[in-house]
């Protein structure tokens, strides 16, 4: 796969909406968990879906902290 540019100006703006992301999927966990008829297989579904977008923001922060000194631009 060919090398990409990322500034890191859009490497934090999409750790930013990975977060919001995140930040809604706990609202939908806990509205679903407080249902008097909840789904347990749609809180296990939501919880898997927030801890990738858990991995994907820490992944995100590592490519950001690895940016350091090249502010501009980072290689992935």
């Amino acid at each position: 796969m060919p090398e990409r540019k990322i500034s890191h100006r859009s490497l934090a703006m999409r750790i930013e909406a990975l977060r919001r992301r995140h930040r809604e999927l706990d609202d939908k966990v806990s509205r679903e968990q407080v249902r008097n008829w909840c789904d347990p297989s749609l809180i296990k579904r939501l919880k898997q879906e927030r801890l990738h977008l858990r991995d994907a923001i820490r992944g995100a922060q590592a490519l950001l902290s690895r940016a350091g000194s090249h502010r501009r631009q980072t290689t992935i």
